[in-house]
């Protein structure tokens, strides 16, 4: 009974949304002609425009990936049309700011105009589900199917019992490096906190900045700040749940090494473009930069000249190396005309064949297969390059991307944003999270 109302409540939200965010929409599109994309007229495209023909399916697969990976989507559709006559797959483009951040995503389900298929994480999944936005997968994973997918992996798509999306990847954070710049002032790649706090203040000028990692309020902020919470054997939240995990002297260990590195002017609090980007390091704009395993393929390609280095994410003196395994699902949105349509899809690319993930995993990018099969049909694929320091080195020190709230995410993102821009405490920040879960905790005990 409570997660109908929990639903319903999140359907009459998203409704509001809808009328709060047509003067930001109108507000938005000069700033979309100027770069030759309107978000907003994707967004809100038109579901009963007819197909190509009356007897044909029209899917719509919302991307916001650029380069070969959006290529990649745009292949696949193309792929299924020709085993599939009767379905056509419209591939559509949105800004990642959009879609990361912008209400805008959200309020196109309840305006009737979502996308049939799209992505979400584990930091997203739950915000879409409690509006009653994700169809259930769960009648189509067979026991055989299940049984391919690593533990860890169906977890992160599991809430109270059923599945709702189907993971395609599992990629993970490290810290990668400009080895020129390291070796012209002989220092080896930093194992502790100390050692790349010290390589930063050796490595900073007017022109280069000593760490890069998210300092844009969003999902993937806590992607990359989490780790180094739990490095210290703290946590944002208690293993049952039921209260805030940052409790004893090690919850505020990660702040206060941070406020000494934003203090000393060592983080580069402006980036010159998304830190998703690898460019922002292979640039020279930054010593050291905290990405994932999806830049491998750039640094292979793009930047195969330029000289890059990877190693686990440091810890602190004395504690244990630890990683984020994240990366992208596949949901389907439950008010779609074609919800079968949309499941057999997915499921025909990413949880039955082996092609299709290998050739998203290794050739289109570079992450982990959620699938057993699909990983050892990729054999020697993952220790080439710096893929090996990922695959025998970070790989198994990861811990999955928790499904938290988006409550529990804001919480700690508005503390990040004081660390970073209002010169706050570490204990003042401990405390202001602290209180911010218990009282959301609070409130949906009621």
């Amino acid at each position: 009974m409570r997660n109908r109302a929990v639903k319903r409540a999140g359907l009459v939200l998203l409704a509001l949304l809808v009328s709060l965010t047509v003067t930001a929409c109108r507000d938005k599109q000069a700033s979309d002609r100027d770069t030759g994309r309107n978000d907003t007229d994707i967004l809100l495209r038109n579901p009963d425009v007819p197909g190509i023909h009356p007897d044909r399916i029209e899917l719509r697969l919302l991307s916001f990936h650029t380069g070969r990976e959006f290529e990649f989507w745009q292949w696949l559709a193309k792929r299924y049309a020709e085993e599939h006559p009767n379905v056509d797959i419209k591939v559509d483009f949105i800004s990642s700011d959009t879609y990361f951040s912008d209400n805008r995503l959200m309020a196109s389900f309840a305006s009737g105009h979502g996308p049939d298929i799209f992505f979400v994480s584990p930091g997203t999944i739950r915000r879409f589900e409690a509006a009653g936005i994700l169809q259930p997968f769960t009648p189509y994973f067979t026991q055989e199917i299940r049984d391919d997918f690593y533990d860890s992996a169906l977890e992160s798509v599991t809430i109270d019992g059923d599945i709702y999306a189907v993971p395609i990847e599992t990629e993970l954070l490290g810290l990668y490096y400009n080895r020129d710049m390291f070796e012209s002032r002989g220092l080896q790649p930093p194992k502790t906190w100390q050692e790349m706090k010290d390589a930063a203040s050796a490595l900073k000028s007017d022109n280069v900045s000593g760490l890069t990692l998210e300092t844009f309020k969003s999902v993937y902020q806590s992607f990359n700040w989490l780790p180094f919470l739990w490095q210290t054997g703290s946590d944002l939240m208690t293993e049952d749940g039921r209260s805030a995990g940052l409790n004893g002297p090690e919850a505020t260990e990660m702040f206060a090494f941070f406020r000494g590195m934003i203090d000393e002017g060592l983080l580069n609090l402006h980036p010159s473009r998304p830190t998703t980007d690898i460019g922002i390091l292979a640039s020279g704009e930054t010593a050291m930069q905290v990405s994932g395993t999806w830049n491998i393929r750039m640094l292979e390609t793009i930047y195969a000249d330029r000289s890059i280095g990877v190693v686990p994410l440091p810890a602190p003196e004395g504690g244990q190396h630890m990683t984020i395994a994240g990366g992208w699902k596949i949901g389907v949105n439950h008010y779609g005309k074609n919800t079968e349509e949309a499941i057999k899809f997915v499921m025909w690319a990413f949880a039955q064949r082996q092609d299709i993930p290998l050739k998203w995993v290794s050739e289109v990018k570079f992450a982990y297969p959620p699938r057993k099969s699909v990983m050892e049909a990729g054999g020697e694929l993952y220790l080439k390059g710096l893929r090996n320091v990922f695959t025998k080195q970070i790989f198994g020190t990861e811990r999955q991307e928790p499904q938290y709230p988006a409550e529990i995410g804001s919480v700690f993102n508005n503390a990040l944003q004081r660390l970073l821009y209002n010169r706050a405490q570490p204990e003042d920040l401990v405390a202001e999270i602290r209180t911010g879960i218990d009282r959301f905790l609070s409130e949906i005990e009621k």
